[in-house]
């Protein structure tokens, strides 16, 4: 929930995630100035990613489950996604987060998560060419970053730092978006 006027973001890490989407995305919150937890969906705030990079998370789960956040992001990468579409805690922290009205990021596999609990039904979402086959329920677009209602989604590493600025947008701004791109040569 926004603190004193700053937006706070959770980026949620479940082992295998695709790191260049994560690290993106907190760089991106943090040079913006948003409040940006980096979760462990994991028994350690150790968490490896597809290719071994490990992050230290700033909180866990369980303790991310009470607060509110003005978005939460899911970065894809198979087992990633896999182990956060099966963790019970993560469907019930999103299905609260859209149940109150605040925003879902989900990008390359990830947007099957919400595909696959019925978050996405009837939405426009996008997602990596490799998790298209899971879209059942979506309307599939094929486009870099596609934002409907409370979901924005992304389709991989190459659309990260995009989805990232239109995270900022959403949250405080086209401004402040501009002047992250200028800033990062975008």
């Amino acid at each position: 929930m926004t603190i004193q006027g700053i937006p706070r973001v959770a980026l949620l890490l479940a082992t295998g995630y695709e790191e260049l989407e994560a690290v993106t995305v907190v760089d991106i919150m943090r040079r913006s100035q948003i409040v940006c937890d980096i979760v462990a969906v994991s028994h350690d705030l150790i968490v490896p990613s597809a290719r071994d990079v490990k992050i230290v998370a700033d909180i866990m789960i369980d303790d991310a489950v009470s607060n509110q956040y003005d978005m939460i992001v899911l970065p894809g990468g198979i087992d990633g996604t896999e182990n956060l579409a099966n963790d019970k805690r993560v469907v019930e922290l999103l299905k609260r987060q859209l149940k109150r009205g605040a925003k879902i990021g989900a990008i390359c596999a990830a947007p099957t998560v919400l595909e696959r609990h019925g978050m996405a039904d009837g939405k426009s979402i996008t997602c990596h060419p490799v998790a298209r086959e899971a879209i059942k329920n979506a309307h599939l677009k094929d486009e870099p970053v596609v934002k409907d209602g409370l979901l924005i989604t992304s389709q991989g590493p190459g659309t990260a730092l995009k989805f990232a600025l239109d995270i900022v947008e959403e949250l405080l701004g086209k401004e402040k978006k501009e002047e992250l791109k200028k800033a990062l040569l975008a």
